[in-house]
């Protein structure tokens, strides 16, 4: 991906079905959802996605840096990122039959859609493998 390339960025903030576990919920969005979905992503042009679980461990591992300056933990069980070029890639691709007729119903399986959320945004690349992509006060 071209850092350069104004590129919009969807966050969906989720929450799993109260009866899945985390890591039943991971297993199917991962192995099963992504799955069904993937080929329809890249077929509409979307550049980037990908999907941050946490689980019964991670209010436990946040508390190991909580400090004033991060101090909430977020209640979302999964931060989904979807990079695409413009608005009309989303659009279409949500149009899509396919998405229609066998996605957005997989959803119901194991997902809590009314109390998901979504943020969208202007992705801007700053670091990827170690380099960064802005400049540093730290630089030479």
């Amino acid at each position: 991906m071209d850092p350069s390339k104004k590129c919009l960025c969807l966050h969906i903030l989720g929450f799993k079905k109260s009866d899945v576990t985390f890591a039943e919920y991971r297993e199917y969005m991962v192995n099963v959802h992504a799955r069904l979905v993937g080929d329809l992503m890249a077929k509409y042009g979307i550049v980037h996605w990908s999907m941050s679980h946490a689980d019964e461990q991670s209010p436990d591992l946040f508390d190991k840096f909580r400090d004033g300056l991060f101090a909430n933990f977020a209640p979302f069980d999964v931060v989904v990122t979807i990079v695409m070029p413009d608005i009309d890639t989303w659009v279409r691709f949500k149009a899509d039959p396919f998405f229609q007729q066998d996605v957005e119903p997989d959803h119901a399986k194991f997902a809590d859609t009314r109390k998901s959320q979504m943020m969208l945004g202007w992705y801007t690349l700053l670091l990827k493998d170690g380099k960064l992509f802005v400049d540093s006060p730290l630089a030479p």
